[in-house]
């Protein structure tokens, strides 16, 4: 068995881009100024402000569950399109609400700071709204959708705790080329709130409901791809546990990833992983390391597909839900077992 190369978590400086250059690394705190777009050349050339912002791919995501429920609701910024969405599944009655709209770009604007901002995309049919205040260790989740392709009428309410002595985040900056790369925020958190679907309505508790945040902002490649997959329960102890693994286009993933396993409020760095479907995309998932701390299975329930295909853009992605099964060690090489944990992956490739 090769010898792990651990990573360090460093402190976090006070922006993401310092003078011109990004500072890589995975932190133990969030930036106060999220600023990629103050980076001299991440694109290899000189390009104006707004040029720019046209690669800068943009997003907000909130996965969130209990016992029966598993919901996302994102706002995205691709540049080239826009997408709300929102999803719930009913794990019990192996059911799936769908909101998702394909926008124009400037239909949604992802904020820079998550210490106190907010952001929403509604028309005449639904309200997606994600508010962040970080420094009150509070996220806000808002959704309303009325009268959308026969879906019932839903409304959703919920509130994260990310509270500095409760939870521990993974905030990264990872290099994709010599000063171009990508920044994430993500965090398992307790969550409490309401889901009403139609006549319906279910009460999630904090103590049994979670909540994980996934703040994005990246220079991606022309051809960007990437697998990943989360997911999060509850133990027989009633700790929350939660995983993140990432196979992205890093150009160090041993120093430079994302990976990670929270364990009742205690982040975990993890080693690069990989991902492999000898079965295809709706198969199982089998996601492993060299080192043997990570050994999980990923079991697709229900997939998400988006299938674009123009001259300029290629979209192939495949967004399932499902559970997770096997284990992660630790840092002192206890076995941390992942038993019918439900969660989501993504086989990701954009061109474009």
């Amino acid at each position: 068995m090769a010898e792990i190369r651990q990573r360090e978590l460093l402190q976090v400086p006070e922006s993401l881009v310092t003078g011109g250059k990004f500072n890589f690394g995975t932190f133990n705190h969030q930036f106060q100024k999220v600023n990629p777009l103050d980076a001299e050349r991440p694109l290899g050339i000189w390009l104006p402000r707004p040029l720019l912002n046209l690669r800068l791919k943009e997003w907000q995501a909130f996965q969130l569950g209990n016992s029966r429920w598993f919901m996302l609701a994102v706002l995205y910024d691709a540049k080239v399109s826009a997408l709300a969405q929102f999803i719930a599944y009913d794990k019990e009655r192996k059911k799936k609400y769908l909101f998702e709209k394909v926008l124009p770009s400037w239909k949604i604007t992802v904020p820079d700071s998550l210490w106190d901002a907010r952001q929403s995309y509604r028309d005449q049919d639904c309200l997606i709204e994600l508010v962040s205040q970080l420094g009150k260790g509070r996220f806000y989740i808002n959704v309303q959708v009325h009268g959308y392709k026969g879906l019932p009428d839903i409304a959703a309410h919920f509130e994260a705790f990310h509270d500095d002595r409760l939870v521990e985040p993974i905030v990264v900056s990872i290099p994709f080329g010599k000063n171009s790369g990508m920044y994430s925020h993500k965090c398992l958190m307790p969550m409490q709130g309401s889901l009403s679907i139609g006549d319906e309505k279910a009460e999630f508790l904090r103590q049994e409901s979670f909540a994980i945040i996934d703040d994005h902002k990246g220079f991606y490649p022309y051809v960007m791809k990437y697998d990943w997959v989360t997911a999060a329960g509850f133990s027989d102890r009633g700790q929350l546990i939660g995983v993140n693994l990432t196979d992205n286009q890093s150009i160090d993933p041993e120093k430079f990833n994302e990976n990670c396993l929270w364990f009742d409020g205690r982040l975990e760095l993890l080693p690069p992983v990989k991902f492999n479907r000898p079965d295809g995309v709706e198969g199982e998932w089998l996601i492993r390391d060299q080192y043997g701390m990570v050994d999980l299975v990923f079991k697709p329930v229900t997939m998400g597909m988006i299938n674009m295909n123009f001259l300029i853009l290629k979209v192939k992605y495949r967004g399932p839900f499902g559970y997770c099964n096997g284990f992660i060690k630790d840092r002192s090489g206890n076995k941390v077992m992942l038993n019918q944990y439900f969660g989501m992956g993504e086989e990701k490739y954009i061109r474009g």
